[in-house]
């Protein structure tokens, strides 16, 4: 039973809310879950109160719970949430819209109820692209690279010997924000892209729906109404984003759909492989108060995801999503910080990874190892060895991997251990793969998922990777050993191939030294995983210490990257 302005009102399946009505669902007892990005990430949900709710990085209109229940706010439209735990999920939207109610026998049957009735999907992609390491240059070169510096990464790379095939050239290799084309500091791009095919990478490019008011393309674009417009029809509406004043290409007009692809499908044809989208979120796009321009803020998103799965099928990832969970893209999470908390850092990497498996955002990239560094604020510390290695092991047993923080800006021992789990994540690439062609299961599966009912709803720092392989990472500093929960007799230390019994048990998890578990049944992923393992030196890295001294310090503007 739920309330609609403090009326008690039942429904079964759907139930249409008016513009400016609450619904107060009570949240009880139970352990709630999605939701999506919150900068405060908890597990499961404990307190949310986000008075525009819409899309910012992935986020999704739906929670669900420990009892098989889940509400979908069927919208597009910015909504009010305000949620506490064992209280009530509060929301109001300024339009109308459906809210959507879902019931099953228990967690796991509710996420495959979901997932069909919604036709949620995982991306169509090559099967090696699945043990990937991808590299991207944000944090070792934030805006300063150059034809050179991509040429020298890659045989870095593979100097060092790592199992990548896709480098992400990032901000600043365009010759200004919007323009879609090489800047002076890539006089030759064709041949570099070339020569990076014949190293065996493919390339993909940083982009954005953004056009700066200093690109050579902006007044063009601004009197063929191929930017949102301003409402007094004379202008195209400029709003601030964190590289400068801008334009949004109007994706719902033909002439700024056209221009966008046409830029997009000259660098393919220049050879580029694929795309890190950025942007298209709500906070991102020019007001309504300067603007005639009638959509609803999720929409957007989805519109720019459209044309880059036409254009780049599975060779794409994005980190802004609003219900569009069908689409051929690559989840990206939004950038975190260097740190260990549930404010934005490591925990908040895990529990977020979480939440959005179970809203359908399955197939993902736990964004960069290990974090940000110095990229939003120059005199921030650089990443001790501890964190670097943790960040690693956590990182390897999620779907994707991606470094940009170079490994071998550490000593040989942290470097070596990093490499060794890229290898391990190598190593999983068929048992991931294999995972993937099935959507009747997320990737990443909380305990409360893969053992529903057992009094593990509130479990954040235990996992499985598919059904086969449970992870239990460490997530605090100076930690070697942790309580781990096993949940039946079918389960063998990855590490030493003891048989574990059930129950509650403390284990060793030096730096390195991840908890790691693999179903009994399935021998033949423990004979992969143990067989790598084997080559990573347990307890080898000096604690609360930094061995890298690369820095790579920016301030930005931090009003507007929030």
């Amino acid at each position: 039973m739920i309330k609609v302005d403090g009326i008690n009102t039942a429904f079964k399946d759907s139930l249409s809310i008016k513009a400016g009505q609450l619904i107060t669902i009570p949240t009880g007892n139970h352990s709630w879950y999605g939701h999506g990005f919150n900068h405060q990430q908890s597990w499961p949900l404990k307190e949310i109160q986000n008075d525009f709710f819409a899309v910012n990085n992935i986020q999704s209109p739906l929670w669900m719970n420990s009892n098989g229940e889940a509400f979908l706010a069927d919208t597009c439209q910015a909504i009010q949430v305000d949620f506490l735990a064992e209280r009530s999920l509060n929301i109001s939207c300024k339009k109308n819209f459906r809210l959507r109610y879902f019931k099953a026998q228990n967690l796991s049957e509710l996420w495959k109820k979901l997932a069909s009735i919604l036709h949620w999907q995982k991306p169509k992609i090559k099967d090696d692209m699945w043990g990937d390491s991808l590299f991207c240059t944000w944090t070792q070169y934030p805006r300063a690279i150059n034809q050179e510096r991509i040429i020298n990464m890659a045989r870095d790379i593979q100097k060092y010997d790592y199992p990548c095939s896709t480098i992400i050239i990032d901000d600043r290799w365009e010759s200004c924000f919007g323009e879609l084309e090489f800047g002076n500091d890539f006089p030759d791009p064709k041949s570099m892209i070339t020569q990076l095919h014949d190293m065996g990478f493919k390339v993909w490019l940083w982009v954005t729906p953004f056009v700066n008011c200093e690109s050579k393309y902006f007044s063009e674009l601004e009197k063929s109404l191929s930017l949102v417009p301003h409402k007094n029809g004379k202008e195209a509406a400029k709003f601030r984003w964190w590289g400068g004043k801008a334009g949004l290409v109007d994706l719902t007009q033909y002439s700024g759909k056209s221009w966008y692809k046409s830029k997009l499908n000259k660098l393919k044809d220049l050879g580029v492989d694929g795309f890190k989208i950025d942007g298209g979120d709500a906070k991102y796009m020019p007001s309504d108060e300067i603007t005639k321009w009638d959509m609803d803020p999720s929409v957007y998103s989805d519109l720019l995801l459209e044309i880059f799965e036409e254009i780049v099928p599975g060779n794409c990832e994005s980190r802004a999503a609003w219900m569009s969970q069908n689409r051929n893209i690559i989840w990206r999470l939004g950038g975190k910080d260097s740190h260990w908390g549930e404010d934005n850092g490591l925990k908040a990497l895990l529990n977020l990874s979480l939440h959005l498996s179970l809203c359908g955002y399955d197939a993902l990239i736990p964004d960069m190892i290990p974090g940000r560094v110095q990229t939003m604020n120059s005199d921030d510390p650089l990443v001790k060895d501890e964190l670097m290695i943790r960040w690693t092991e956590l990182s390897c047993f999620m779907p994707f991997v991606q470094f940009s923080y170079f490994p071998w800006n550490y000593c040989k021992e942290t470097e070596n251990t990093i490499k060794g789990f890229a290898k391990v994540h190598k190593a999983l690439q068929n048992y991931i793969a294999n995972m993937a062609k099935d959507n009747s299961a997320p990737l990443i599966q909380p305990m409360e998922f893969a053992f529903p009912n057992s009094g593990m709803k509130n479990i954040c720092n235990q996992y499985l990777l598919g059904p086969d392989l449970m992870i239990c990472p460490v997530l605090d500093p100076g930690i070697n050993q942790r309580k781990v929960i096993i949940p039946n007799d079918e389960f063998i230390d990855a590490w030493s191939g003891q048989e574990m019994k059930k129950g509650e048990f403390i284990i060793d998890t030096p730096c390195p030294g991840i908890g790691l578990f693999v179903r009994k049944q399935n021998k033949q992923l423990f004979n992969i995983l143990n067989s790598v393992l084997k080559n990573i030196a347990r307890a080898s890295v000096v604690l609360d210490t930094c061995t890298s001294s690369h820095k790579c310090g920016l301030n930005r503007d931090l009003s507007v990257t929030g």
